[in-house]
């Protein structure tokens, strides 16, 4: 019997919005393909060109890199340049973490204000075809910046452990990211 589930629910429950979070992912690719599918028939099999696929088109790009990239990817799926870093030893490159991912957090942080005031202001406009509020469209970059800044802490506190990004997965976790 495991009771690391029993008595730690909190694994459980990221497995499952880490899992919901898929499913939204791959709704959004879904109707990005479908609109895209629909927008060339329309335009060139039926000569009646439509505007609103290519607005679900472009908000369901928006909504799923920024989506993506906040709640689906995890940190080794992450494209790094590690030219420099590859090359220098173990504990230069904890530090190299730590000092970025305390600058990525600072940034984000730094920004925060201002883009949460450029999102409530666009609130003022709204979408040519569909008519969606411009807010509701960029609230998914203040979910973003919350969730990056969420990442580097935390990748920025297992570098001050002793763990880094790319060291192996330990046998249980694997099964799991598998």
């Amino acid at each position: 019997m495991n009771f690391t589930y029993s008595l730690h629910p909190a694994p459980r429950l990221l497995r499952w919005l880490r899992l919901g979070a898929n499913h939204v992912q791959v709704v959004m690719m879904a109707t990005m393909f479908v609109a895209f599918i629909l927008q060339i028939t329309f335009r060139y099999v039926l000569n009646k060109p439509v505007a609103w696929t290519e607005e679900i088109c472009v908000i369901t790009w928006i909504w799923g890199i920024l989506w993506g990239a906040s709640f689906v990817m995890s940190n080794r799926e992450d494209i790094r340049f590690d030219v420099l870093i590859g090359q220098v030893p173990r504990e230069v490159k904890r530090w190299f973490t730590v000092v970025v991912s305390l600058s990525v957090v600072v940034i984000l942080v730094w920004s925060l204000p201002s883009a949460w005031s450029y999102v409530t202001f666009m609130k003022v406009e709204s979408t040519a075809s569909l008519g969606i509020r411009m807010d509701h469209l960029f609230s998914i970059y203040i979910a973003f910046v919350v969730a990056m800044v969420v990442r580097h802490l935390h990748i920025g506190i297992e570098a001050v452990r002793g763990r880094l990004y790319d060291d192996p997965l330990p046998a249980a976790s694997a099964k799991e990211t598998a």
